[in-house]
């Protein structure tokens, strides 16, 4: 007998997952009807007895151990080179996905041939609709999020146009970049552009992805009707000094990587500078404690759209 094709490899990584994990797995497979799916998960060097857990609650899972901590990009990879699916999904272990989920995405992809990648709408805990749609920046953007003007004036044009603001989450329709929260991606889109860059942190690594997804000729979407919980996107507290500089290393790395090449000498050498002076800045109000106060201004980033309609 001919062996079953798998419509849908899932990679779920996990550090310390414990209940969330667990209810992120159930949910998957609540969502596996009419499609031949497998699951992969990628324990990161858990302490709290994860692998053992899945492997006792969840034995069909194909389980990764890693005996020390990767970044993001590595582990996600580690994952989908096993993955022998059509598709290719990339789950965090803090979100938990409706039943109808998968079914819908792959549905949306056969469809639509010039896809690459299509994501679901994602809820807050409390249902609202969590942005997850960016756009990609450019000097304005930058320069304006270096002086913190998204939080001191959240009106303005140049951080609302990167944030998206006027993005109907009611509609299904193409995006710039959308997070790898809940992100599937075409087998030969996902080989065609590499998979994820390996020298990123977990900081911008999906704006690159999304990047060269846009690059190679395919679309990413996001599809209205298919809806997953992140339980995690309300709770990023103040950065950690190691946090500040893998955001800015990651930052540094998207521009060398896709605007260098367009800027002149001495644009890219300012921005290199600016990069530099907003890590500096950043650690400073880190250090005295002064990003205390940022964090009572409004988040645009994390910004609650009202319930859908």
């Amino acid at each position: 007998m001919a062996q079953q094709t798998v419509d849908l490899s899932i990679v779920i990584v996990t550090a310390d997952g414990g209940d969330m994990l667990q209810r992120c797995l159930e949910s998957v497979y609540a969502a596996s009807d009419g499609l031949n799916l497998e699951v992969i998960c990628v324990d990161d060097a858990s302490r709290d007895g994860t692998a053992e857990q899945i492997r006792q609650q969840f034995p069909q899972v194909r389980l990764i151990e890693n005996n020390g901590k990767q970044s993001y990009p590595i582990t996600n990879n580690q994952g989908a080179r096993l993955a022998e699916g059509r598709y290719v999904a990339l789950v965090n272990d803090d979100v938990v996905v409706e039943p109808d989920v998968f079914r819908q995405l792959v549905q949306f992809l056969d469809e639509h041939p010039l896809a690459g990648a299509a994501s679901p709408r994602l809820r807050n805990e409390d249902g609202t609709i969590q942005p997850c749609v960016r756009r990609f920046p450019d000097l304005t953007t930058a320069l304006a999020q270096s002086v913190d003007l998204h939080r001191l004036w959240p009106a303005n044009p140049w951080t609302r146009r990167y944030y998206a603001d006027d993005f109907d989450y009611n509609q299904t329709q193409p995006a710039q970049s959308i997070g790898t929260t809940c992100y599937v991606m075409r087998r030969e889109c996902w080989e065609r552009v590499g998979g994820l860059d390996e020298r990123f942190p977990i900081n911008f690594c999906d704006h690159d992805l999304n990047w060269r997804i846009n690059e190679a000729g395919w679309e990413v979407w996001l599809v209205a009707e298919a809806e997953a919980i992140h339980y995690g996107g309300q709770t990023m507290g103040l950065l950690t000094l190691r946090q500040l500089w893998d955001m800015h290393r990651g930052m540094w790395l998207m521009y060398r990587k896709h605007y260098w090449p367009q800027r002149n000498f001495v644009i890219n050498w300012l921005v290199t500078l600016g990069i530099g002076l907003r890590f500096l800045y950043k650690c400073t109000l880190r250090i005295l404690a002064l990003d205390r106060l940022l964090a009572r201004l409004p988040r645009p980033y994390q910004r609650l759209a009202g319930p859908a309609k």
